[in-house]
C-alpha cells in the first residue's frame, strides 16, 4: 500500500533516478562538454575573422577614398600655386566707343592706357576718318547688329553693339586672359587698384565683379543687382565663355531693355551668377 501511494505521489521519481544515474556515463558528459566548447570556440573564431575582415575592408576603403580626395585637393592646390599672381597682362579691356565721340573722350582712356602693357581694344561703330592716336588703345570695328531686335522706344540701338563687345573680345582668342574688363569711352581705370581687387577672386571660377550706381533712383530701377558699365565691370574667363555661348539669343530676348549693361546683367543672371559688388567701381 505504501509503495502504491509513493508511486502516485511521485510517478516520475523512479524514472528520473534511473535517467540520472543509470543512463548517462561520466565519459559521455565530458564528451558533451568538449563538443560544446569546440563548437563555441569555432563560432567565436569564425565571427572574429569575419569582423576583422570587414573592419579591414571598410578601413581600407575609407583610407583609399580619403587618400584620393586628399590627392585631388593637393593637385588643385598645386595647380593654383603654380599659377602666377594676377597682373595687368591677365586683363583684357573692351571699351565701348564711337567715331563721333572719340576725339572728345579719348583723353579719358589716354590717362590710364599703357602702350605695350595693357591689352584690349576700343570698339567703334565704323572706321575713323583721321589717323588713330598712338596714345590711345588700338581700335576695332564692331560687327553688324542690324539683325538684332531692339524695342526700347527711348534708347539707342548702339546698346546691342556695346553689349556684344565681351563676345567679340572673347572670340579674338587672346592668350592668357583671366578677366575681361568692360567700360565706356569716358571710364577711367586705376589699373593697379583694379589688378589688386581682381586678385582677390579665383579667376578659374565664374565671377561678375562691379558696382552699383551713385544714383539711388537707378539702383532701385535695377534692384541693386547690376554692375553699371559707366563704372566698368569685370567678367572672369569661365563666365565669359558661358556668356558668349548664349549672348546673341539673350540680347534678342531682352530687346526691350535700354542699356548694354542691363542686357549683360540679365544674360549673366540666366547662367545663375550674381554680381559681386566692389565699392571701387563708381558709376557717376
Amino acid at each position: 500500500m505504501s509503495s502504491t501511494v509513493d508511486s502516485v505521489r511521485d510517478p516520475f521519481n523512479k524514472s528520473w533516478k534511473t535517467l540520472r544515474f543509470s543512463n548517462i556515463k561520466p565519459s559521455e558528459v565530458l564528451l558533451f562538454f568538449f563538443k560544446a566548447g569546440l563548437a563555441a570556440s569555432t563560432f567565436f573564431l569564425v565571427t572574429l575573422v569575419c569582423h576583422l575582415t570587414l573592419s579591414y575592408n571598410q578601413s581600407h576603403y575609407h583610407n583609399n577614398t580619403h587618400t584620393s580626395f586628399k590627392y585631388i585637393l593637393q593637385q588643385q592646390h598645386k595647380t593654383t600655386l603654380q599659377q602666377p599672381p594676377t597682373n595687368i597682362s591677365h586683363l583684357f579691356f573692351g571699351i565701348g566707343g564711337s567715331v563721333a565721340t572719340w576725339d572728345t573722350r579719348r583723353r579719358y582712356s589716354d590717362m590710364w592706357w599703357r602702350r605695350g602693357v595693357t591689352r584690349g581694344f576700343v570698339w567703334l561703330d565704323s572706321h575713323p576718318n583721321a589717323s588713330w592716336p598712338e596714345t590711345s588703345p588700338p581700335y576695332k570695328v564692331s560687327g553688324d547688329t542690324s539683325a538684332f531686335r531692339y524695342t526700347c522706344s527711348y534708347g539707342s540701338r548702339s546698346a546691342i553693339r556695346v553689349a556684344r563687345i565681351v563676345k567679340e573680345s572673347f572670340e579674338l582668342g587672346a592668350e592668357n586672359v583671366r578677366w575681361f574688363v568692360m567700360g565706356d569711352d569716358d571710364t577711367v581705370f586705376f589699373t593697379d587698384n583694379l589688378v589688386m581687387v581682381l586678385s582677390k577672386y579665383d579667376h578659374n571660377e565664374m565671377y561678375y565683379v562691379g558696382g552699383n550706381s551713385e544714383s539711388v533712383e537707378q539702383d532701385v530701377i535695377h534692384f541693386y543687382t547690376m554692375a553699371f558699365g559707366g563704372g566698368g565691370f569685370a567678367i572672369s574667363y569661365p563666365l565669359a565663355k558661358e556668356l558668349v555661348r548664349i549672348l546673341d539669343g539673350c540680347i534678342d530676348r531682352y530687346a526691350e531693355f535700354y542699356g548694354s549693361d542691363q542686357k549683360i546683367q540679365s544674360c549673366i543672371s540666366e547662367i545663375g551668377v550674381q554680381v559681386t559688388k566692389e565699392p571701387g567701381f563708381h558709376q557717376v
